[in-house]
């Protein structure tokens, strides 16, 4: 059945209103994994990540430098203490010391580094030291810590507290640590790569933030460093931390950050206010639960830049976990907090969006168990009240918004759904009941999205029919092409200086949410730059899933294109439908394979339309696509044909009741 076909026939059209046409394809139904998320609720107190080849690394306070190492951050095996008691050589600095405080790992001089502190409670008599290790798995041949000893410290009568290391290179290759805590600002030196220690061609102690304000006291601590986009960013923790249990309400805890041009500062908040002087813009704050968002660290993982930080979860335990959120930056290179990592890249829980209220009680964040990660927004009521989600998108190109939502009133709701600037409304049927999201209950909004950060905005539409909201999932519409560059993680990948993705053997890439009704042909190839022996695979949903496409790697398989680049068959995909997660694997691969595209590319010349399009039911704005269906490395222009079916009375919602208003469609693919 050709692409038309399924659209216009009659049962299709008659499961779902404006958008929802689009379940033709079965990305209504189907998913690319169970879409109800859950919180793993990882304890962890001042947490400090690295990315490594084979997954991620997490220490945290009051553990002796305990290690926890994970693939996809998310479940976590729990190893030994990287030491069995506090060194020697720390009592020198900090008599009476009771635990190592906020460990910072860092790759460094081709090691492994953690930075940790000891220090007298309350007291300004701290040091810094550190340990390292060739490798971060246990088990592997050279993993094993080596403890170096005093790097800086401080005694009572300075002027700042030698506590809450944080390493990071500035872009001339030289490496910077920070440090400071409540009250006295914080400060940073230089650092010498091959010692470890203090550089001696630098002894400045240089201040880069303080808080002045007296109703405050100055707190203001946990400096985390980060460069992006030629700009350095930090970040800290302001405020009353570590209330928790009984005394979880005393917890004021949040995170505050500003930018620089150089290293050293001056750091100045969005406002233009210099953070040495008490700026700074509020990132993260207590919200619903989520108390004390604070004590964090960003750090550079494979494609995105992620800031790990703990909390207090008020529902529940009342004690410390870790959630790790993209860092998405705005086209002119401000920092935003992203979603909290529930196992998917591709998806946005509403309730820790950025929640603008219009009235006091307007986006409640509220419990059920048929929502994801059990909260959804209730009362999505008042004009002028505004849910924004930054999100992090590997792939440039066209999207559609699986907006996930309950409707109990007898008439449709609209929202308007704003992405990057480019608004249209939404019209949203009755579901039949409030506080309830089967998995049903979704319309799909076309959108084009960019690679990097996109901002999402949500709000609702003064008609007086309402919508809750529970989550947004992002599909990515494939015709022909899947960069590879646009991967969303992996293991044993890296980008390359040209922004190429290279993997090796062992390794895989996952590409969530690919939604293959839309593909154009079953062929598949794949462009490398290199015949590396061994074969590359696509896989259903996991690394070890169903193979789909098979690639062997070699001269019999494979054609010379230009600028070294060779264009590789592979076994034709098998039959697929609805939305699925590719992973990428190689096995037997000798080195690196550099890919470029990943082809699906049929010898017989196509009709049919390669456009999104979108009209809202009220008449609102067009939001046409990009032209071609994803923006490869080497993109294939492809001239937009719509084509519209005449609106129709007589639609059912999702169950199954009559509505008489005509409603407007335009095929999707």
């Amino acid at each position: 059945m050709n692409v038309w076909n399924k659209i216009s026939s009659a049962a299709t059209l008659a499961n779902f209103a404006t958008f929802a046409v689009l379940g033709a394809f079965g990305v209504s139904a189907v998913c690319a994994a169970d879409w109800y998320a859950k919180d793993n609720l990882q304890p962890g107190h001042d947490p400090s990540m690295v990315r490594f080849e084979d997954g991620y690394a997490l220490m945290s306070t009051n553990n002796n430098l305990q290690l926890w190492t994970s693939e996809d951050a998310y479940t976590w095996q729990n190893h030994k203490s990287t030491v069995s008691k506090i060194p020697q050589w720390a009592y020198q600095y900090a008599p009476n010391t009771e635990g190592i405080w906020a460990p910072d790992i860092y790759y460094m001089n081709g090691e492994f580094r953690v930075y940790y502190c000891v220090s007298v409670f309350g007291k300004r008599t701290s040091a810094i030291g550190y340990q390292s290790t060739k490798s971060l798995m246990p088990g592997t041949t050279d993993y094993g810590w080596t403890d170096h000893g005093h790097v800086f410290h401080t005694v009572a009568s300075d002027k700042y507290n030698a506590i809450d290391a944080d390493v990071v290179r500035d872009t001339q290759g030289n490496y910077w640590m920070a440090f400071g805590s409540f009250g006295l600002g914080i400060q940073l030196i230089k650092l010498d790569a091959k010692t470890g220690y203090q550089a001696s061609d630098d002894k400045t102690v240089y201040n880069i933030a303080r808080r002045t304000s007296k109703a405050s006291e100055g707190a203001e601590e946990g400096p985390s460093l980060i460069e992006h986009g030629g700009k350095y960013f930090l970040f800290t923790a302001w405020d009353k931390c570590c209330q928790q249990g009984n005394d979880i309400e005393k917890t004021t805890y949040k995170t505050a950050y500003g930018r620089a041009d150089k290293v050293t500062g001056p750091y100045k908040d969005r406002a233009g206010n210099d953070m040495a002087t008490g700026g700074g813009t509020i990132l993260l704050e207590r919200y619903g639960r989520y108390v004390g968002p604070g004590g964090g660290e960003a750090f550079q993982d494979l494609n995105r830049v992620r800031f790990v930080h703990h909390y207090y979860d008020l529902n529940g335990d009342k004690f410390n976990h870790i959630h790790i959120r993209d860092v998405v930056f705005t086209e002119d290179n401000w920092a935003e907090m992203g979603q909290p990592f529930l196992g998917r890249y591709l998806s946005a829980e509403v309730e820790h969006g950025v929640l603008s209220r219009a009235v006091s009680g307007d986006l409640a964040i509220t419990r059920s168990n048929t929502a994801s990660n059990g909260e959804y927004l209730a009362y999505v009521n008042t004009a002028g009240s505004k849910i924004r989600l930054p999100m992090n998108i590997m792939q440039a190109g066209e999207y559609l918004l699986r907006y996930r939502y309950a409707n109990g009133g007898d008439a449709a709701a609209t929202h308007k759904v704003t992405v990057n600037d480019k608004s249209q409304t939404v019209t949203l049927p009755p579901t039949g009941s409030w506080g309830t999201f089967p998995e049903k209950s979704v319309v799909m909004v076309p959108a084009t999205l960019k690679r990097g950060g996109n901002f999402i905005e949500i709000e609702p539409s003064p008609n007086g029919n309402f919508a809750e909201l529970d989550r947004i999932d992002f599909l990515r519409v494939i015709r022909d092409t899947i960069p590879a560059n646009g991967f969303d993680n992996g293991i044993r990948v890296r980008l390359t200086d040209k922004d190429e993705f290279a993997i090796k053997d062992g390794g895989y890439a996952i590409f969530e949410n690919v939604v293959t009704d839309s593909l154009k042909s079953v062929d598949v190839a794949i462009e490398v730059k290199n015949l590396t022996g061994g074969k590359l695979s696509i896989r259903d949903g996991k690394k070890d899933g169903t193979v789909l496409s098979e690639c062997e790697l070699v001269a019999a398989n494979a054609k010379s294109v230009a600028n070294g680049w060779t264009t590789v068959n592979c076994s034709n995909l098998k039959s697929l439908g609805g939305v699925k997660d590719f992973y990428l694997t190689a096995s037997g691969v000798s080195g690196e394979a550099v890919v470029r595209n990943i082809v699906f590319k049929s010898n017989t010349p196509e009709s049919s339309s390669s456009s999104v399009s979108a009209e809202s039911s009220s008449g609102g704005e067009n939001i046409t696509s990009s032209s071609s269906g994803t923006t490869a490395i080497a993109p294939r222009a492809v001239r937009p044909e719509n084509a519209v079916l005449p609106a129709r009375k007589g639609y059912h919602d999702l169950k199954g009741r009559r509505f008489d208003k005509q409603i407007p469609y335009r095929v999707m693919f």
